[in-house]
């Protein structure tokens, strides 16, 4: 728990581009998370904390968002959340660290490269970006740049995009916290980091919300990736040091 006050600088960012983007705050808050603490502990806490600020978003998200896109892709997450857990209990930690910043780097190179390898429209696109999502979100708290690749790929509006994006983290990190309950990965660290960290984190997504609606970006490309591939970068580096010590 020592080691806790040392994650509200990361959670402040993170919930920054959280609240301005819709998307971003598991993904840079896990990397963070990952030098003090094992990805199984950082993950439940990211989680309940990104749930927490998705809290302050939903009501303006609900009258954005595309419910089509939304139902398949959480129909899509409850298929991955199982096996993304089974990769939680098993992989080592170190090497999960390096998967992680990995995984987001590879989708980053992606939504630059504007590679669209599928039709955004098919049912069964939708729900197979879902599935990636859920087992990246279970396993390592990454499965937001599997959603923000398709959303990014699609017809949508920057506001449709961001809105859909939001209510589909609130499903999904909801029933993967509960699978993560269930089966005993959540400890007391939990609640007494949550007590620390949520009002720093309810606070700067709010404040990332602020800036969204009064300058909205005409791209959410240009504002996130950078962020996402900077911290991915730093992760992969802080995980291989530790492996090399």
């Amino acid at each position: 728990m020592e080691q806790i006050w040392l994650l509200i600088p990361v959670v402040i960012f993170a919930a920054v581009v959280r609240g301005f983007s819709g998307f971003g705050f598991a993904a840079i808050a896990v990397v963070g998370f990952n030098v003090f603490l094992a990805p199984q502990q950082s993950v439940a806490i990211v989680l309940s904390l990104d749930l927490i600020c998705s809290m302050n978003l939903w009501r303006q998200a609900l009258k954005q968002a595309d419910f089509t896109t939304l139902k398949r892709l959480v129909c899509g997450s409850l298929l991955g959340i199982p096996l993304g857990y089974a990769l939680l209990m098993l992989m080592p930690t170190e090497i999960l660290k390096i998967l992680i910043c990995i995984t987001i780097l590879f989708f980053c190179v992606l939504l630059l490269s504007e590679y669209r390898p599928f039709n955004t429209d098919k049912t069964g696109t939708k729900i197979g970006f879902g599935l990636a999502s859920g087992a990246g979100t279970a396993s390592a708290s990454v499965g937001g740049p599997m959603i923000v690749y398709y959303m990014l790929s699609s017809n949508l509006s920057t506001s449709s995009q961001r809105a859909t994006m939001i209510l589909f983290f609130i499903a999904s990190e909801a029933f993967t916290i509960i699978a993560l309950i269930a089966g005993g990965v959540v400890d007391s660290t939990l609640p007494n980091a949550l007590l620390i960290l949520v009002i720093p984190t309810l606070f700067s997504v709010h404040f990332g919300q602020y800036l969204f609606n009064r300058k909205p970006p005409q791209s959410l490309k240009s504002f996130a990736l950078p962020v996402l591939i900077a911290v991915a970068l730093f992760g992969i580096i802080n995980a291989t040091l530790t492996l090399l010590r």
